[in-house]
């Protein structure tokens, strides 16, 4: 399965230290060229920058500045989030790992799946990568992640761990 990646699911991947389950999730694994500046940065100071930098796992790809559909994005979207769609329609990639509502609902109306942080470790949960989800949301919060209870509510039952307790809010 093809991926496109945006900056936020892997800087909070690197915030509790889980980048590594995207390329056992996901065969493929591409990040735009506007995504990997942004989160490496020249200072590595975001969560996430030495590993991008250093992963052998991700394919770094060039977006084109001047296709419509990035310029049509554009209009409405930072310009790593339309990039990470523009390539996406351009590989026929099947999802677009995003947490940014605006993009994730432009990914959706072009036929896009779609998938965020909290999705991922779903997904890394039923395929055995991790034990609990619940323990990672609350370090996502603690690390300044802004959650909403609705969410939080919604993927702990997707995880089979709703009768828990719910990490604070």
């Amino acid at each position: 399965m093809i991926v496109v990646a945006d900056a936020g699911p892997l800087i909070h991947l690197s915030l509790i230290r889980l980048l590594r389950v995207l390329p056992i999730l996901y065969e493929q694994v591409l990040v735009p060229d506007l995504v990997f500046d942004e989160v490496v940065g020249e200072e590595d100071l975001l969560a996430g920058s030495a590993e991008l930098r250093n992963a052998d796992w991700i394919e770094r790809v060039r977006h084109d500045s001047t296709a419509p559909l990035f310029q049509l994005l554009r209009a409405e979207l930072d310009p790593g989030e339309a990039a990470a769609i523009s390539v996406a329609v351009e590989r026929q990639a099947s999802l677009v790992l995003s947490d940014d509502r605006p993009a994730r609902l432009a990914a959706e109306q072009l036929g896009l799946g779609i998938k965020g942080t909290l999705g991922i470790l779903v997904e890394a949960k039923r395929r055995g990568e991790i034990r609990e989800v619940a323990p990672l949301i609350t370090q996502l919060k603690s690390r300044g992640v802004w959650l909403s209870d609705r969410l939080i509510e919604r993927i702990l039952t997707e995880s089979g761990e709703d009768d828990l307790e719910s990490p604070p809010t």
